[in-house]
């Protein structure tokens, strides 16, 4: 029992550690970029667009944990079934979604 503890504990602080990286090298990127840009113009605009475009893997998958985290919240809050409230949140965006489920009684 004690060595599980211990097992799961080290692959806990790894995974914190990983994911602290990644946020920071995150952080860092964004900011790196966000500072070579000129002042603000009309250009901004589809600079962001392009750069929404190119990493569209990453838009994507955060979209969908995000739906995931609002279809969970669906579920303790207003008791809908989860894969329901998933699919609401894929179609109806997130906000839509809790809208539509919190006028239902």
């Amino acid at each position: 029992m004690k060595l599980d503890q211990a097992v799961s504990r080290v692959f806990i602080v790894l995974s914190v550690l990983i994911l602290a990286y990644w946020l920071y090298s995150g952080v860092v990127w964004l900011w790196e970029w966000y500072v070579s840009m000129d002042g603000y113009s009309s250009a901004w605009w589809p600079i962001i667009g392009s750069f929404l475009w190119r990493n569209m893997s990453i838009v994507v998958a955060l979209y969908a944990l995000i739906c995931l985290q609002v279809s969970g919240l669906a579920e303790l809050k207003f008791n809908k079934i989860f894969l329901k409230a998933f699919g609401l949140s894929l179609i109806l965006t997130p906000p839509g979604m809790m809208i539509v489920y919190g006028h239902r009684k």
